[in-house]
């Protein structure tokens, strides 16, 4: 390897560094956004379910 190749490798590294950082960050994201959207869900069926019992007593 020459010395220009071995020069070229740290720069390569710390690019893809960069671009996986960034992608576990929209993965983590997403991921919260999911989860904040499930709860969501549940709380409204929770809601929906306690009403539903309300209403045929």
């Amino acid at each position: 390897m020459t010395a220009q190749q071995s020069k070229q490798y740290p720069a390569t590294n710390e690019e893809r560094k960069k671009r996986e950082a960034e992608a576990l960050r929209a993965n983590l994201a997403r991921r919260k956004q999911q989860q904040r959207s499930r709860k969501t869900v549940e709380q409204n069926t929770d809601t929906d379910e306690q009403g539903s019992t309300s209403d045929k007593d």
